[in-house]
């Protein structure tokens, strides 16, 4: 089947690697990507200093060559995990029938499996003729079996924390993307994946009213993260017990924050800015002026020294080195998360407030270095990018 895939982008595409991002890249050269203005007096005048760069949407050209991604490796087994065996028995042999009995096996880990698959699932949600359409749907019934997802929930059951919250977030991303498209595929898909998502929903709803303070690191565990990607969920299937303990936790754990620690940002591995993902939850949950509120006391002035680490793109010379793309592959996610995180703020400041404008600005030249880099990070990219650059595409506003 993977000759089958290979075949069909090398047809739609005309090429026998990923193109890049050539449809963003008329900016600056690929070796001098675009620098954040120094700290100047005003926000009027740093955000008049930042470089204009194009921004990317989500299109039907940009979505051919993100579907690659997801399926090069839905397929590909996963490596034995270090905590309960998901696919491996102890013998180094995989789970009998697992092709019949898991769902989520491929693209190096469980939760970048499910991200994969609803990455696929919103391309030909969006681009009903897209021209892998077929394709993706026979992938898509291969793992969205009412087998596979038995199976699924049947190792979840006694999986103790296993992808706790961070995979189950991805999974209810996932139902609720079915649950709002008018389509026999999703309803047959979303129904086989109910009893899974129902034992997930439920496990989270105690997750968050036991757990004593929110998890602030700036990778997998990010409470605030977590939170953001089940969201629509919850509106999309009425699920009231996650919503309100979705909103019972965040003002716990968030109402009060002020003066985010931007100098610790960014650290060694992460792929998310904890203090974007908290000011992302909290710019879909409060209200406007309470948000504004808010923000005001939590980041510091965009224009000022200490809003610099979230500001600058965190690897500016990553090109320079395309050796290290694919050990640095959270870099690149870093670039796709911070750019969604700051354009979901600026959806939610008011239109004449100055700092959604430099948001948008800011937010573009993050997208630009991981647009340039992501076609070269090889597989220990390619299983979570092209999620993480339709995250970034469905933020940006026309």
């Amino acid at each position: 089947m993977r000759r089958v895939v290979a075949i069909a982008i090398v047809v739609v595409l005309g090429v026998t690697s990923l193109p890049g991002a050539s449809a963003q890249q008329a900016a600056p050269p690929a070796s001098a990507p675009a620098r954040v203005a120094p700290p100047v007096a005003t926000l009027d005048a740093f955000y008049k200093a930042l470089p204009v760069m194009k921004v990317t949407a989500f299109d039907e050209k940009k979505a051919t060559w993100l579907t690659t991604m997801p399926l090069a490796c839905i397929d590909r087994p996963q490596a034995r995990p270090s905590a309960r065996p998901y696919l491996w028995e102890g013998t180094y042999t995989p789970v009998a029938n697992f092709d019949k009995t898991r769902a989520f096996y491929g693209c190096f880990d469980w939760h970048s499996s499910v991200n994969s698959t609803w990455a696929l699932v919103k391309v030909i949600k969006t681009f009903p003729g897209f021209q892998l359409q077929a394709l993706i749907r026979q992938k898509l019934d291969g793992h969205l079996g009412k087998t596979n997802i038995e199976g699924e929930a049947a190792y979840f059951k006694d999986a103790g924390q296993f992808e706790l919250p961070y995979g189950y977030a991805w999974v209810l991303k996932l139902q609720g993307e079915l649950l709002s498209w008018k389509d026999a595929d999703a309803e047959k898909w979303a129904a086989n994946l109910a009893p899974l998502v129902t034992l997930m929903s439920g496990r989270l709803v105690q997750y968050f009213k036991d757990a004593p303070r929110p998890n602030r690191t700036g990778v997998h565990p990010n409470t605030a993260l977590a939170m953001h990607l089940m969201l629509d969920y919850t509106d999309i299937a009425k699920d009231e017990p996650l919503r309100a303990a979705l909103e019972e936790a965040a003002a716990r754990y968030f109402a009060t924050d002020t003066n985010c620690k931007t100098s610790a940002e960014p650290g060694t591995s992460d792929f998310l800015s904890p203090c974007l993902a908290e000011a992302t939850i909290m710019s879909r949950l409060l209200k406007r002026d309470a948000f504004v509120a808010w923000l005001d006391k939590f980041l510091p002035p965009l224009h000022s020294a200490d809003f610099k680490p979230l500001a600058e793109p965190s690897d500016p010379d990553l090109m320079a080195h395309p050796e290290r793309l694919a050990t640095k592959s959270h870099v690149i996610g870093l670039a796709f998360m911070r750019a969604e995180a700051m354009n979901r703020i600026a959806a939610a400041l008011p239109a004449d407030d100055l700092r959604a404008a430099t948001l948008r600005r800011l937010s573009a030249m993050h997208a630009d270095l991981g647009l340039r880099a992501e076609a070269a990070a090889g597989y220990y990219g390619s299983h979570f990018l092209g999620a993480f650059t339709i995250l970034y595409m469905l933020s940006v506003t026309p």
